[in-house]
């Protein structure tokens, strides 16, 4: 886990729930451990709802690469959409594309 601040935009406070941003700040946390040197400030997460399952797609620019994670018997109300983590060296920020 990070010792960096962490803010959420008020479109995600409202928007996302709890449970997805727990999650994705989980991912973020295992891709810093994972990725390192090689990690760009900007990740970008995809969420895909496929009714009894819901696929996160995570990717970045430089270098580019791309994962995908699948939770498998979810029943959560999620709608399909796209949030990034700006990684900053001082806080990380989590926001929806339109909120930039």
């Amino acid at each position: 886990m990070t010792s960096k601040p962490r803010y959420m935009t008020r479109a995600i406070n409202e928007e996302l729930s709890i449970e997805i941003q727990a999650l994705l700040w989980g991912l973020l946390d295992s891709i810093v451990i994972i990725r390192k040197d090689k990690m760009d400030y900007l990740q970008v997460f995809e969420i895909v709802n496929n009714c009894k399952s819901i696929k996160i797609t995570n990717h970045q620019e430089q270098p580019y690469l791309k994962q995908e994670i699948v939770l498998e018997h979810v029943l959560m109300n999620v709608k399909a959409t796209v949030v990034w983590i700006i990684n900053e060296p001082n806080k990380q920020t989590m926001l929806f594309p339109s909120d930039y």
